[in-house]
């Protein structure tokens, strides 16, 4: 991929490098969701968030649902909405928390997880064939370095917030 050589913005200087990744993650972010939304709404019937609800879950366990939205970057009344649906599609269930019964426990049901695992075998083929050029040191070096930038964009964003006036 060439960029041009002009800046994005007249009169900001502009930085090669760096808008070569820009774009870089973008065209992949974009191709990550197209192929999502093929597959989530076409197998599954799944929502993207419904879908990242689930990994969540399969990847730390049961918790609750303030933990995932804080893992997933959104308010906790949008995840509540989100295990209700989940909830009644019979993909995660929700217990008393033992040690706040105003809280609740959330854990991925044993058809949640057989869902989430179809798809993402799914996904895993289709990648597979798509970088068939590519072997499998070639890309966990890939994704060592893709999730060395998500990383260090996440801090750099922290760092950001920490830094604005809260308005107070």
């Amino acid at each position: 991929m060439q960029l041009a050589q002009q800046p994005l913005v007249p009169g900001v200087e502009r930085d090669a490098a760096a808008q070569e990744l820009l774009e870089g993650v973008s065209s992949l972010v974009r191709a990550v969701r197209c192929i999502e939304h093929r597959h989530l709404t076409s197998e599954s019937g799944l929502r993207r968030s419904d879908a990242s609800v689930l990994k969540v879950l399969m990847k730390d366990g049961e918790q609750r649902g303030g933990e995932i939205a804080a893992k997933l970057g959104v308010d906790a009344s949008v995840v509540s909405r989100q295990v209700t649906a989940l909830e009644a599609d019979g993909l995660v269930s929700r217990r008393p928390d033992p040690a706040d019964a105003r809280v609740g426990l959330v854990s991925l049901s044993s058809h949640g997880k057989a869902q989430l695992e179809a798809v993402y075998s799914s996904y895993t083929q289709q990648l597979r064939s798509a970088l068939a050029d590519l072997d499998d040191d070639a890309m966990i070096a890939a994704a060592a370095t893709m999730q060395r930038v998500a990383i260090a964009i996440v801090e750099a964003n922290k760092v950001v917030r920490r830094s604005q006036p809260t308005g107070d």
